[in-house]
């Protein structure tokens, strides 16, 4: 008897040892995973920098003078003095629009794996079917691609690319040191929640984000680096001012009990809006491919003709679109032209992507939703509303249309609130985010990006979502 109890101890004795060597073989792997998280959140900002430079660098060729370069000057005085209804693209413009569509072309064919774009569903994919694995060439040819089809009018964001140069840059370090599949997973993750930290600083949105959208789950052992990434990228953001600004003029702390009703109606509309966009993308893009039958080398060229003739009397539907963005929330955009750049926007961006280009689907629902929000605050106050800014119509509707798209209930609230840097935006942001949920959810509708990844098969959360 005593000899079985010595066995026994001793069986007990290894099998505490075993568990205390996996616990701190675990506890060594979080720590390494944490520091080369730093150096995700270190490269995907400066990636993310490189990234704008390369914009600036390509949309000089088109979008030249104060309406596409806000320069600093008051939203107001620029809107009187520069008035965005008086420009119109000139040949030149139309002439490089179409070399650059030819650019975009050539450089998708013989760079892309598949000769296709990839966007930021392909990241979700790499993350969950390729244990996080995006390949550092093809996230350098997305950036550059993208900055080429901005340069070419192309109605796409840059944030999109950011997120795709953030996960190459988490894959390239896993792989030079050869990090297990789970560790370099959750690198990827960090990689996209510090490129959406980067270009907001936004990082409790980048990190809500990477749990509710890509991963759908919580993990300590996940969350830690991609918390330490985001943080780590917003700061070096700051320093080499990456991140897209929204001034916004100075609000009540508080709305009143009876407005709450015009967020709502804002973000039922967002709803309906993000359904039609949700489902128009992916069926002109399947049009294009079967009922064009041209070089697929030449189709952004040919999609660059169709934009500047959506563009050519309204140019600042073209590219990305950020200076009306800024415009709509100071309330510097007459309701008539809020909805006429507002139906162009949802087109041009249609037209975009269904004809080879690529970029991001975050600065286009930014740019319809400040317009759908601005023109609802206009007509209220139009007609005698009493409400509280026009600026927080166009933010709710910058966070109900970010939502509605990409699924991002969460982090659309608290991105807007980050941006904006105060809380009176939450209860109207909060309302209109919950309402175009709601319009979604009775339509049993998906976001964008669950549909791209369904028509590939590669849905990770099944048929049902």
């Amino acid at each position: 008897m005593g000899g079985k109890r010595e066995m026994n101890d001793s069986v007990v004795k290894e099998a505490g040892a075993d568990k205390n060597k996996r616990s701190d073989k675990r506890g060594w792997s979080l720590v390494w995973t944490v520091f080369l998280a730093i150096l995700v959140g270190l490269l995907a900002a400066s990636f993310a920098k490189l990234l704008l430079i390369s914009i600036n660098f390509t949309e000089t060729f088109i979008h030249q003078g104060l309406l596409f370069n806000f320069d600093g000057s008051p939203l107001m005085d620029l809107a009187k003095t520069e008035g965005i209804e008086n420009a119109k693209l000139r040949p030149f413009n139309v002439v490089v629009m179409v070399i650059f569509g030819l650019i975009v072309g050539c450089m998708t064919y013989y760079l892309m794996p598949n000769r296709a774009n990839r966007g930021l569903s392909h990241v979700i994919e790499d993350v969950h079917f390729n244990q996080g694995h995006t390949g550092v060439k093809e996230g350098l040819a997305v950036g550059a691609i993208s900055a080429v089809s901005i340069g070419a009018g192309a109605s796409v964001g840059r944030f999109g690319p950011a997120v795709h140069l953030g996960a190459a840059a988490a894959s390239g370090l896993g792989s030079i040191f050869k990090m297990s599949k789970r560790e370099r997973a959750t690198l990827s993750c960090a990689g996209i929640a510090a490129a959406i930290s980067a270009s907001f600083l936004s990082p409790i949105a980048a990190i809500i984000f990477v749990q509710e959208v890509v991963l759908r789950q919580w993990k300590i052992h996940q969350f830690i680096p991609i918390a330490t990434a985001a943080v780590v990228a917003k700061e070096l953001a700051f320093v080499l001012d990456v991140h897209f600004v929204i001034p916004v003029p100075p609000m009540p702390n508080d709305v009143q009990l009876f407005e709450l009703k015009y967020f709502a109606l804002v973000g039922l509309l967002a709803g309906g809006l993000a359904i039609a966009f949700n489902r128009a993308l992916p069926a002109a893009t399947a049009f294009v491919a079967k009922h064009l039958k041209v070089d697929n080398r030449i189709k952004p060229a040919i999609g660059a003709l169709i934009l500047a003739a959506m563009g050519f009397y309204y140019p600042s539907i073209l590219g990305l679109g950020g200076y009306e963005t800024q415009l709509a929330v100071a309330g510097g955009i007459a309701i008539s032209l809020c909805v006429i750049l507002l139906a162009l926007k949802f087109f041009a961006t249609v037209a975009s992507f269904s004809f080879g280009f690529n970029g991001g689907i975050f600065g286009p629902s930014l740019f319809m939703g400040a317009m759908l929000g601005s023109a609802v605050g206009l007509i209220l106050q139009e007609s005698g509303a009493d409400i509280t800014s026009i600026s927080l119509y166009a933010l709710a509707g910058m966070g109900a249309m970010v939502a509605g798209v990409t699924g991002a209930v969460m982090s659309a609230i608290i991105v807007m609130i980050e941006m904006t840097d105060g809380v009176a935006t939450a209860r109207p942001l909060i309302f209109a985010v919950t309402f175009a949920y709601v319009v979604i959810y009775l339509a049993s509708e998906n976001s964008l990006l669950v549909r791209q990844l369904r028509s590939r098969g590669k849905n990770p959360w099944g048929k049902k979502n």
